[in-house]
């Protein structure tokens, strides 16, 4: 019976690992637009097609993948085991603001053959989305958090700061990325978005996971 056993335990270690093996050798997709740019619906999207995905982890995903660089290892040690695609990276306080989706350069050289894609809606939509973010929090409220770290009490100024990050990180994506076959920039508004990463992927995905979670419509504009 001990010979039994151990044999048991031999092949189900050597499958597990083979299981593994296979698992690292899946690409990675990172979901690089910023928060408020439909990232929890592409996040259901492939969750509910079978992905391991990690989308915010209450800010933890950022803080871990800042901490990782300062520390000379892999950006996304400590999660790289566990998920496949990763989304809305930010980590923000009244003392910091983390947008770790800038740190897309890092997460190529750090993870090869991996897939980009670039998520974004209107300027204008996404400035006020950002703006009514858990405005119920009061002093802790995004917008709030965001006028203690730029020390204003103006919105307007915080809209000028995140006109710059967006137009910033925009320029530096599509400079980065010309050519690549890796790379899909998206408008949520397009009505072919599971098509369009399915493109990407070279994988048919089940279009109805994908829905505009929290989604709003802003019948005004911010000043920007």
């Amino acid at each position: 019976m001990k010979s039994w056993s151990f044999l048991f335990d031999a092949v189900r270690d050597a499958i597990m690992k083979f299981a593994w093996w296979k698992k690292e050798q899946r690409p990675l997709i990172f979901i690089i637009g910023f928060n408020k740019t439909a990232t929890r619906s592409i996040h259901q999207l492939f969750a509910g097609n079978g992905y391991a995905s990690v989308h915010w982890d209450d800010g933890k995903l950022a803080l871990r993948m800042l901490r990782n660089m300062l520390s000379g290892k892999k950006i996304l040690t400590g999660y790289d085991r566990r998920y496949q695609v990763y989304s809305d990276m930010i980590f923000a306080n009244h003392s910091i603001n983390i947008e770790a989706n800038s740190f897309f350069k890092i997460l190529d050289r750090d993870y090869p053959g991996s897939f980009f894609i670039y998520n974004k809606r209107n300027l204008e939509d996404w400035l006020r989305s950002r703006a009514s973010q858990s405005q119920k929090l009061g002093e802790n409220s995004f917008i709030k958090r965001q006028m203690s770290l730029n020390n204003t009490s103006e919105p307007d100024v915080v809209f000028e700061v995140w006109k710059t990050q967006r137009l910033r990180l925009e320029a530096d994506v599509r400079s980065y990325f010309k050519g690549a076959t890796n790379f899909v920039e998206i408008d949520i508004n397009n009505d072919n978005v599971p098509g369009m990463i399915s493109d990407l992927l070279q994988v048919e995905l089940d279009g109805s996971h994908w829905g505009h979670i929290g989604k709003k419509k802003y019948p005004a504009s911010p000043q920007v």
